[in-house]
């Protein structure tokens, strides 16, 4: 009977030992960390300006294409542009819809450049320029799930152009004599009074400026000129000199014409206006 008692005592010493150690061991740390939910693990991602068929990056298996760097613009937002993943075969790979994977960054020197997302949930983003020196850095972009990555690039080279613009959305005219906006496109709005010039005299300079997604205005640097078209030709003339985004009309005959301004970089179209109505009298 003593025996028994003892190997009893025993046992249950041994149960009182490995019951909790079974409850941590099952409790342990990958349990606590692993989100609910399926991993969204993509073989790499490349990058479209929204609007646009041109790719301007592309990772795939942890490599940057040759040469790929993301541009921003200096204190402006670059345009909308738009994520998309590979899976193993480069087949396009839609990401999860569950709101709870989401695009995240780590940029190298925050004081360079800064994201920018128009909503949370979207695979989209913008660069903002904010340094001209230092003008480089890196970032690398994630699928955020759950507080951790998912997925994460290496990092991207970035540099800071004062020559690069976002997609311009508008633009505004404005008379530099009498500082009054002669024209005006915002959001497919167009407000402003018809450009009015008498034959044989000239307007005042009119200055253009364009218009970001939120209404900011820029101008380019020089790499950019302005051309614009008329129509009917033979009623005003639009005159500027390279390098400068401001302009006359001259009248020609009298009638009445619209006009449109054009804005090239490196003799490639990049943006033109609605058409301005100008009566010559």
């Amino acid at each position: 009977m003593h025996f028994i008692k003892k190997h009893f005592a025993l046992l249950v010493l041994f149960s009182l030992l490995i019951v909790p150690l079974f409850f941590f061991s099952s409790c342990g740390e990958d349990d606590i960390i692993t989100p609910q939910g399926e991993h969204f693990e993509p073989a790499g991602l490349f990058i479209i300006p929204e609007g646009s068929s041109d790719t301007i990056l592309q990772v795939f298996n942890g490599v940057v294409r040759a040469g790929d760097t993301l541009k921003a613009p200096l204190n402006l937002l670059s345009t909308h542009w738009e994520v998309y993943f590979w899976d193993d075969n480069r087949n396009v790979l839609n990401p999860p819809n569950d709101g709870s994977h989401t695009l995240g960054f780590t940029i190298r020197d925050a004081s360079v450049v800064e994201t920018e997302m128009d909503d949370p949930n979207d695979w989209a983003f913008h660069l903002k320029g904010l340094s001209l020196n230092p003008d480089t850095t890196s970032m690398q972009i994630k699928v955020n799930h759950s507080g951790h990555a998912d997925f994460t690039t290496p990092y991207i080279p970035i540099k800071v152009d004062p020559c690069e613009i976002p997609a311009p959305e508008g633009f505004v005219v404005i008379d530099t004599v009498t500082n009054q906006i002669i024209a005006r496109d915002s959001a497919g709005f167009q407000t402003g009074d018809t450009i009015v010039v008498n034959t044989g005299s000239s307007t005042n300079r009119l200055k253009i400026f364009w218009l970001d997604g939120e209404g900011n205005r820029f101008q380019p640097c020089d790499s950019y000129t302005l051309s614009a078209v008329t129509n009917p030709n033979g009623i005003a003339v639009f005159t500027n000199k390279p390098g400068e985004f401001s302009f006359k009309i001259e009248g020609i005959a009298a009638g009445t014409a619209l006009l449109s301004i054009r804005l090239f970089r490196d003799a490639n179209f990049i943006y033109g206006t609605r058409n301005i109505p100008v009566k010559v009298n």
